[in-house]
């Protein structure tokens, strides 16, 4: 995309690790006939219809896009601050999505000039932003005067709240400069809030970071972000991420990831289905791979309670298996806020063949978690791997619905590894394997 980059998980970092700069494919044929052209465009048309109607997808998103979220997520006590010591930011208010609409008083102009839709999108929940030229950040800095990738949840949670800054203007350019480097905002905003914690602890010092860095210093995290992106002073350490970073300085527990790739903007002590979600994660610490929030906080499709346990592993399997479908079938899962994979799978039938039934669909998301899971049983990964950071699981909530509880991790693990049909050191059985096919 123009105005963003796809940084999650390091995977620019690796290709540019082996100079790599792009990787182009020019095909001679298409991209494959549809099966039932006429079936495929009625029932795309009549699903359509869904999103437009949902008010998620057609009303929330689309007005505020996924910093609809923050405001929300704070106030139940689930907005981790200052490195997850705390569960709430009274900061939260100032960089929110209802915060980006609101003229500022410099200039009489708001944060944000529209909205933008990825390609053929009917939500357009992305951001374009236009940051205060005034602002500390860019007034000597013509090339960021003009509009580019606003803030999404993601990113405004990692650089501003996990920081402790309430700075709309700082936090827009830290993610200009993410988009444009190919830094995924997550993991920055992330390590560095374990680099504030461990200046606070007194571990790391003014001189070695090469400013003062507090929790809530918008000027330090400008600085450590344009030395992270221009591989410059302690921004060279950053850039190993967080799990590197606190290992090095003697604090792994400040490392708040799971499998070294750092957590998204929920604290699991106030949503508990999350936890487990981050800690069986294939690829790390992940909301996009089994998103409970949806049932815990916005009740779609049912609504659970967000600080019990009970349940939760059948709710992350089911959120788990459907979400590898909509990943495969090429279709965003935000959609999901407004449809089922009763939506999907005409869809799919339609386009790649009647064999695409319910029954097969679920069963091939099942597959598909197993799949990855031998992949990461292959590479190493144990049953060790599924797991929090103690201050999840001992420091409890101070504050907000989760006062006084830690994620409940421990309980629903073993419920979730038998629902899976894995042993109990979480390997698939030979049962499992040859049920499905694998």
């Amino acid at each position: 995309d123009l105005h963003r980059a796809a940084g999650r998980s390091g995977v620019g970092a690796v290709m540019g690790s082996k100079n790599v700069k792009a990787i182009a494919v020019r095909g001679t044929k298409g991209v494959g006939n549809i099966a039932n052209p006429k079936e495929f465009m009625k029932v795309t048309y009549e699903k359509k219809k869904i999103l437009a109607e949902n008010a998620v997808t057609g009303t929330g998103l689309p007005t505020y896009g996924t910093q609809v979220l923050m405001n929300v997520i704070n106030e139940m006590g689930a907005m981790p601050t200052n490195n997850h010591r705390d569960v709430i930011f009274e900061g939260a208010k100032d960089i929110s999505g209802e915060k980006m609409h609101e003229p500022r008083k410099t200039d009489g102009k708001a944060n944000l000039v529209t909205n933008q839709a990825c390609f053929g999108c009917t939500i357009a929940c992305g951001r374009i932003s236009k940051i205060d030229e005034t602002h500390f950040t860019v007034e000597n800095k013509p090339q960021y005067h003009g509009a580019s990738g606003g803030l999404e949840y993601e990113a405004a949670w990692a650089l501003g709240s996990s920081n402790g800054v309430n700075d709309l203007e700082a936090l827009t350019y830290v993610n200009f400069l993410c988009n444009e480097h190919g830094i995924d905002p997550i993991s920055l905003g992330a390590t560095i809030s374990a680099v504030m914690e461990l200046y606070e602890m007194g571990v790391l010092t003014e001189a070695q970071l090469g400013c003062k860095a507090p929790f809530g210093s918008a000027q330090a995290l400008v600085k450590l972000s344009e030395d992270t992106c221009n591989a410059e002073g302690f921004g060279v350490e950053i850039g190993q991420g967080s799990k590197r970073l606190t290992e090095k300085y003697g604090h792994p527990e400040l490392s708040m990831s799971v499998k070294g790739q750092e957590f998204p903007a929920y604290d699991s002590r106030g949503i508990q289905g999350m936890g487990l979600a981050y800690a069986t994660s294939n690829r790390g610490a992940c909301h996009l791979r089994g998103y409970t929030v949806a049932s815990e906080v916005l009740g779609i499709p049912v609504k659970t309670d967000p600080l019990v346990t009970e349940g939760k592993a059948g709710l992350v399997k089911a959120f788990q298996d459907a979400t590898a479908i909509f990943d495969s079938a090429g279709i965003c899962v935000f959609t999901s806020f407004a449809w089922t994979l009763a939506d999907v799978q005409p869809q799919v039938a339609a386009a790649c063949g009647e064999e695409f039934d319910m029954a097969n669909l679920e069963t091939m998301g099942e597959r598909i978690w197993n799949m990855e899971r031998q992949f990461n049983l292959e590479a190493g990964f144990t049953k060790a791997d599924d797991d929090l950071p103690a201050r999840l699981k001992k420091d409890a909530a101070k504050v907000g619905p989760a006062k006084g509880l830690v994620n409940g991790i421990d309980k629903m693990l073993p419920e979730y590894y038998d629902l899976r049909g894995w042993d109990t050191e979480g390997r698939p059985t030979s049962s499992t394997l040859e049920r499905l096919g694998l």
